[in-house]
């Protein structure tokens, strides 16, 4: 990582000015007067760190939130961040078999769903493909945040589709109680046979904390109903070269003092999993990476705190041939990222955040199937988000953004047969700039009510495989083009949403619509395909022998998205004893693109409509559930795809807590959840590998989780 030893002043700078404040903390923000009592409100009462607006919870924000925390997100918790959150109303994922898949909003994925490790970027190649997994480990997450709609004025072009934030404890975030407390997971399940031990130590006093987690999991392939391509009926009942094995390890610390607090970590997340295509592909990835983390709570100056975020990371992922064990192409990417946020001084009822972020990428790769250049990408932002108080019943929201980016292309090996030509243009380099601005106003027309609605204007700059791409890529099984002259993706987004947070019926409702010109998107050339054998171009028909790669070119087209999604829960028993609640979900989205303002050909995998029902049931040690989440047929789609049959998945969970004998410090969970019940074959409309490799069969999963 000695690219990233000159670091940007700024960040420095504050990390310095964080450990000399060292005065008496302010006092806490007053509450809302729109706040209920706490033990009335149900789920939306979490401050949202990402929302980058002082002291505002999922309540308070004109737009849609989700928060996945505590048993919640311990019963979902899966193998990839996209099957985490799969079961979110407006979430979904891409599944490229159980080793990668990551999360899609509202039918927006790729570049416009921006993954954050702890508030700033993932800094790995998971935006790249598919079959790129996101660098974080599910199982030592804390909290996952997720922001619907349009985020782009805190993170970026990248987050025009929204924003999830991963949140663990790599750097201690508060003072332990205790000087050493922890946790201790063994998790074995059916379908996959994984085998997963987790440890999580914290030590420490007032004054400084030290955190040190650990993480093994190997499985072996996993078991599906029937066969993974009917067409092709062999190996029945499981999925070949779906095998994951993962290492995750970081050490983490924080000095606290009486105005903020400084910290910093190392970690490696290293996983090899299986890639389920025609010819089999195994991903090797590896990532090391540093974060520093620095918090003022005193005011200085116009501002009343201010909060740096900076990572720093090397990422290595080599697409291995399993027959030979060699890789036929590795992706690095050495990149880090930096913000500062600072909440300003109250003046009068106007609140507000005003940042700074910056980020480098140092991308490239070696091999036989090279599909991106080598490009160095650099950007640097400005932004502000306010809020006003008009009354107790009304607030408004509003803010902007202007986004400097550039890519300069790389030296290219001339011999490489994919970049006839790009040798010459080694060196030149792209340069965009653009504007987002978002407004939105939240109402509180009754107590524990509120209705959001925001509009926001949003510009997303090509990146550079949606420009550069050109050659044959193992993972996906395609030969992938760029296009040079792709301009800027501009967006207008309306959304409108109610919440309810306390009483016999809790929840939210969604409905968004969404309108782009020169969406950016992969379509599949009808007309010619990439014979491998002879790297030529050769029009359809393919010979019945031949080997062959459908070639998909990255097109821009004006696109209007539209859809809403709502969550409801029904609390029949809410004592402190005993609790019984039924949730009912659901989720729609469609696309399209748009020309004078009519409707064309639809977007390429886009999610279906789901409906879903649970039970919980919470008394004493225990905690039960059952949920049913049904997928309709996706019969709207484009001329590449075909239709995706609709399935239903039954599931359920119980949790007991043991007794604590000897020390009342020691909690002992024992856990199962079983996942598919029925052993229904589910294949999701938004994967490319939905004709051959379904989802799971039924599954169970149990263990223990020891915390002292």
């Amino acid at each position: 990582m000695s690219t990233f030893r000159r670091l940007p002043f700024i960040f420095l700078s504050l990390a310095a000015l964080a450990r000399a404040q060292s005065s008496t903390p302010s006092a806490p923000a007053a509450p809302s007067s729109a706040t209920a009592p706490a033990e009335e409100i149900h789920h939306l009462d979490s401050f949202v760190v990402s929302a980058g607006l002082d002291g505002k919870t999922a309540f308070d924000l004109a737009q849609g939130t989700s928060i996945l925390a505590g048993d919640e997100l311990r019963r979902r918790t899966a193998a990839t961040l996209g099957a985490t959150l799969a079961a979110t109303p407006g979430l979904s994922e891409t599944s490229f078999g159980p080793g990668a898949s990551r999360p899609i909003i509202r039918g927006l994925g790729g570049d416009r769903v921006r993954m954050l490790d702890n508030g700033v970027g993932s800094l790995d190649a998971s935006n790249v493909s598919p079959d790129h997994n996101v660098a974080v480990e599910p199982l030592l997450v804390e909290r996952i945040e997720v922001l619907r709609g349009p985020a782009t004025l805190l993170y970026g072009s990248s987050a025009v589709g929204g924003v999830v934030n991963i949140i663990d404890n790599r750097i201690p975030s508060a003072a332990p109680v205790n000087p050493l407390t922890g946790r201790t997971e063994l998790r074995f399940d059916s379908a996959a046979h994984q085998r997963t031990g987790i440890i999580a130590l914290t030590g420490g006093d007032k004054t400084f904390a030290l955190q040190v987690n650990g993480l093994r999991t190997e499985t072996d392939d996993v078991a599906i109903p029937g066969y993974a391509d009917p067409a092709n009926p062999v190996n029945r009942g499981t999925l070949t070269n779906s095998a994951i094995s993962t290492k995750s390890g970081s050490v983490g610390g924080t000095t606290f003092w009486s105005g903020g607090n400084l910290g910093l970590a190392v970690s490696e997340y290293a996983t090899i999993y299986g890639v389920p295509v025609g010819e089999p592909i195994a991903i090797d990835m590896r990532q090391r990476r540093a974060d520093l983390r620095a918090d003022l709570t005193n005011p200085f100056g116009p501002f009343k705190s201010a909060k740096l975020r900076f990572g720093l990371a090397d990422y290595t992922h080599a697409e291995v041939d399993p027959t030979t064990g060699k890789p036929n192409t590795t992706f690095k990417n050495k990149a880090y990222e930096g913000r500062v946020e600072l909440a300003q001084q109250d003046l009068g009822a106007l609140t507000g955040t005003v940042g700074l972020q910056t980020s480098r990428s140092d991308f490239s790769a070696v091999g036989a199937e090279v599909v991106t250049p080598p490009t160095l990408t650099v950007s640097h932002a400005l932004f502000a988000l306010e809020s006003y108080k008009l009354s107790p019943e009304l607030s408004l929201q509003f803010g902007g953004r202007y986004e400097f980016q550039s890519i300069k292309l790389g030296a290219v090996d001339p011999a490489l047969p994919a970049y006839p030509g790009y040798a010459a243009r080694s060196g030149q380099k792209r340069t965009d700039h653009g504007l987002s601005f978002s407004a939105g106003t939240v109402y509180y027309p009754a107590k524990d009510y509120s209705v959001g609605f925001s509009v926001a204007y949003s510009q997303r700059l090509p990146v550079a495989q949606e420009t550069f791409s050109n050659g044959p890529h193992g993972g996906t099984g395609a030969y992938e083009i760029g296009t040079s002259g792709l301009g800027k993706e501009t967006s207008v987004g309306l959304e409108l949403t109610l919440r309810k947070r306390a009483g016999f019926v809790t929840g939210s409702a969604s409905a968004f619509v969404n309108r782009f010109d020169n969406f950016v998107f992969e379509q599949r050339d009808p007309t010619r395909y990439f014979d491998d054998p002879t790297g030529a171009f050769l029009p359809y028909p393919i010979p019945p022998a031949g080997d062959f790669l459908p070639i998909y070119q990255f097109i821009a087209k004006n696109a209007l998205f539209y859809g809403a999604e709502a969550e409801v829960q029904f609390h029949l028993i809410d004592r402190d004893d005993q609790r019984l609640h039924v949730s009912l979900l659901g989720d729609t989205v469609r696309a399209e693109q748009t020309t004078d303002h009519v409707p064309l050909p639809r977007i390429p995998r886009i999610p279906p409509a789901r409906l879903g029902v649970g039970l919980g049931y919470e008394q004493g040690r225990w905690s039960l559930g059952t949920e049913a989440r049904y997928a309709f047929a996706q019969t709207r789609f484009t001329a590449e795809e075909t239709e995706t049959a609709g399935y239903t998945l039954v599931g359920a969970h119980a949790t007991y807590r043991v007794p604590a004998f000897l020390n009342p410090r020691l909690g002992l969970e024992l856990f199962i959840r079983a996942e598919n019940l029925t052993n229904a074959t589910a294949r999701l409309s938004t994967s490319f590998l939905k004709d051959t490799a379904p989802l799971a069969g039924r599954n169970l999963t149990f263990g223990a989780r020891l915390t002292f």
